[in-house]
């Protein structure tokens, strides 16, 4: 019986045969059973071994598979040895063992230079699909973590003597990453070495910690929609008109009889989060949906050449574009013959039942655009869109006013930095109105690129310019109705506050409006807990998944942690005040001269972020209003520093080198600069 030589085999008894099928980077390995061992000593074998590594020269060392490290375990077990004479020994102890092995396997490989693993995804944070990698250098005891996004680029990697990325090169990493994805359905932990020119695989495991979830929810999902906390009321009334004029018709024309009865929408930490399963539907047939299902549901999204083909003729189409607009022009018809109905109850319930008419059929032609037409159109589109685009052309002329430095004509509009009515317009005085304020940088002008639309997806966003300012208009109406509504239950003591009536679910509301009084659920001590919560919500955030019950993407602001490097925008460098903005309750801090960290934007917002020195947007979205305003003004900016909102602290100084993609911040702690890139 001699040393068998393990050769690739796709159906191989072992795995180092069918990964190295796969085209996996396996040492030469080798199997070997009782039968070599018993009745020879050390020295024989000593000198079979010497002849098996000879590809290698100069120094090499074996690698010894023991077995599972555990019964339950399907990681072997390795024990590295320098020497042939300490592997022969080896070899002997583990066949005299009392029961023992029917064989093991051995695996020869060049002098080590670096070790580690490489997970193909995130081990702890199931809504990342980035890469990590944990490694030591040399004989260097400090271990390395690197991190690198979904497009093998490096986002993290600490500060070291010996950097790992530069002692074993990001490309070797990257290569053997999409080798795992590739040849793997689920998530993989690979043990690695180099050898001071090539990557190898040891062995390589499923992440037991990152189990499929059951259910999902998403808070930054659809294009342009629920990108800050809302109010009870507002959820109510939006998430049931998307879920009547979209949701279910779209349900019952798709077959989708596992939906039927499901909830779209569901409300925590006051952001409207919005339920994966539809998306994890969705994606067979639309690319664009598959950003807002985990990583873990993108896996199982159909080949597009086995999808059900639902591409329409472009007659079609037409069609249903000329349905969209009619909608769109009935409704902009509707909206300006509206008027504030005589002040007594029940004229004032039938005007916001019309109101709610209104915005259930807005809500069929938003909900295909945001979550259909526009989703899938940003897959093809790299850079931000033209600025004009996004915003009505009411807030492109107070962008353009606070540019030419006219501040307080921009003070005395209408405008609300929300489409949800609990939002005063700048004219009653809010405390936003204060912190406007002109364009930091006049004058210069970026030559980073816009994205150039193809004629459909132009009209496809021009479209839902129009339908986002007809949201806006209807909730301008709601908030005089409701203002006038709430007046009458302050006088009459069943609420304390104009404002309260916002914090009021709809059933709530008609409790109170039809049996005038407040219902048990809805006491003045619960309004007072459910507004002092919105408020605090507003100024944190929220975390950007709910999986199977646990948040993922939050750290409030509260902490400092490593920043995921950004890519650069607007080339250019920026010093001030760090001020993270993830609702229009924030706004009233932006100063002149910050640095604003943003996720979600609504457009609204843009005019308090004209102000601002630099800018570090979370995601790469094209459609983010705030990338468009950086390229349009050139504002300083990077953008997809994926975990940026959970990982800086508001007034923090900061340094931003947006040419490099890079962020420095002064640690509270100490004067110590933190570098974050």
């Amino acid at each position: 019986m001699s040393i068998e030589v393990l050769t690739a085999d796709i159906e191989g008894g072992e795995n180092l045969q069918r990964w190295a099928a796969m085209g996996l980077p396996i040492p030469p390995s080798w199997r070997i059973s009782r039968q070599v061992i018993t009745g020879n000593s050390v020295q024989w074998l000593t000198q079979q071994l010497a002849t098996l590594a000879h590809m290698f020269s100069g120094d090499r060392y074996w690698v010894l598979q023991q077995g599972p490290m555990n019964p339950e375990s399907r990681r072997e077990s390795l024990l590295n040895l320098d020497s042939d004479e300490a592997l022969a020994a080896a070899l002997q102890r583990i066949f005299q063992r009392a029961p023992g092995p029917d064989h093991v396997v051995i695996q020869a490989l060049p002098k080590q230079h670096a070790a580690g693993v490489l997970f193909t995804r995130h081990p702890l944070r199931q809504d990342l699909p980035h890469m990590v990698v944990e490694g030591v250098v040399g004989g260097n005891s400090e271990r390395q973590r690197l991190i690198f996004d979904e497009n093998d680029r490096l986002v993290y990697a600490p500060e070291a003597q010996l950097p790992l990325n530069q002692q074993v090169g990001e490309a070797l990493f990257c290569r053997l990453h999409r080798q795992l994805k590739d040849n793997f359905k689920h998530p993989q932990a690979g043990e690695w070495v180099f050898d001071g020119e090539q990557l190898w695989l040891l062995q390589t495991l499923p992440v037991g910690s990152l189990s499929v979830p059951k259910e999902a929810w998403a808070r930054r999902a659809g294009v342009g929609l629920f990108n800050q906390v809302e109010t009870p009321l507002w959820y109510t009334l939006a998430g049931r008109w998307l879920k009547a004029g979209f949701w279910e018709p779209l349900v019952e024309s798709a077959g989708w009889k596992g939906l039927a009865k499901v909830e779209p929408y569901r409300r925590q930490h006051s952001h409207i989060y919005t339920n994966c399963a539809f998306f994890r539907e969705l994606q067979r047939e639309h690319p664009g949906a598959a950003r807002f299902v985990p990583p873990a549901w993108q896996s199982l999204e159909c080949d597009p050449a086995s999808a059900p083909q639902t591409v329409g003729s472009s007659f079609s189409k037409s069609i249903n574009q000329w349905r969209q607009s009619w909608i769109l022009l009935e409704l902009s018809l509707n909206v300006q013959k509206w008027k504030q109905p005589e002040v007594t109850r029940e004229g004032l319930w039938r005007a916001f039942m019309r109101l709610d008419a209104m915005g259930e059929s807005l809500s069929r032609v938003e909900g295909e655009l945001a979550y259909l037409r526009l989703a899938d159109a940003l897959v093809d589109y790299r850079a931000p869109l033209p600025l004009t685009l996004l915003v009505t052309p009411t807030e492109l002329r107070a962008l353009q006013s606070l540019v030419a430095g006219e501040v307080d004509s921009v003070r005395d509009t209408a405008l609300r930095p929300g489409v949800d009515p609990v939002h005063a317009p700048l004219n009653e005085g809010p405390a936003q109105a204060s912190t406007l304020n002109r364009l930091q940088q006049p004058g210069i002008v970026s030559d980073a690129p816009l994205a150039q639309l193809s004629d459909a997806d132009e009209q496809a966003f021009k479209m839902a310019r129009t339908a986002r300012g007809l949201r806006f208009a209807i909730g301008n109406r709601l908030r005089q109705l409701l203002r006038s509504m709430a007046a009458i239950a302050v006088e009459q003591g069943t609420l304390q506050h104009l404002d309260d009536i916002h914090f009021l679910y709809f059933d709530e509301l008609w409790q109170l409006w039809m049996g005038s009084a407040l219902p048990a659920s809805a006491n003045k001590a619960v309004i007072g807990d459910r507004k002092l919560r919105y408020l605090d919500d507003g100024l944190q955030g929220a975390p950007d998944w709910k999986m199977d019950q646990v948040g993922y993407g939050f750290g409030g602001g509260q902490r400092l942690s490593p920043l995921l490097r950004g890519l650069t925008l607007v080339p250019g460098s920026a010093e001030g005040a760090i001020r993270r903005v993830c609702s229009a309750w924030c706004l009233n801090k932006v100063q002149p001269g910050d640095i604003v960290v943003v996720d979600e934007v609504d457009p609204a917002w843009l005019p308090w972020l004209v102000q601002a020195a630099g800018l570090v947007i979370a995601q790469q979205d094209p459609a983010n209003g705030a990338a468009s305003l950086a390229v349009t003004y050139g504002i300083p900016a990077i953008w997809g520093a994926s975990d940026v909102m959970h990982s800086v602290q508001d007034a923090l100084q900061g340094t931003l080198d947006a040419t490099h993609g890079k962020l420095a911040m002064a640690s509270d702690m100490n004067n110590d600069d933190v570098t974050v890139q």
